[in-house]
């Protein structure tokens, strides 16, 4: 899998975590938005920069951790630059979703998640 095209390297994480805080503040309840901003610039949510949260906000480490976790839209891991979902609801079984899922596992192996 390629990584996003918006993922940046790690070393040049301080300016945009600055100019995120900067806009959205320091406080417990920018939280959601500074999660946003930094996983819409580095394309998820690297582990040194949710400490780095911490250390420079008002915010606790379970907060970040709590919240973090809490929401299906934000990602710990990198992602493919590519994403395809198969549905997997009742038409979409009886119509064979299953043979689909399988020749996807086959072909790319561990990469393919269940829905």
């Amino acid at each position: 899998m390629t990584p996003n095209g918006n993922q940046r390297k790690m070393t040049n994480m301080s300016d945009p975590l600055q100019t995120i805080l900067e806009r959205h503040g320091r406080r417990k309840d920018s939280l959601i938005p500074i999660l946003q901003s930094l996983q819409k610039s580095y394309g998820y949510l690297p582990e040194p920069l949710l400490r780095r949260i911490c250390d420079e906000t008002e915010i606790s480490a379970a907060d970040v951790a709590g919240v973090s976790t809490f929401y299906d839209q934000f990602r710990h891991e990198p992602v493919a630059e590519h994403t395809i979902c198969v549905c997997t609801g009742t038409a979409c079984h009886v119509k064979g979703a299953e043979r689909i899922l399988a020749a996807f596992r086959s072909e790319k192996g561990n990469g393919v998640e269940n829905p």
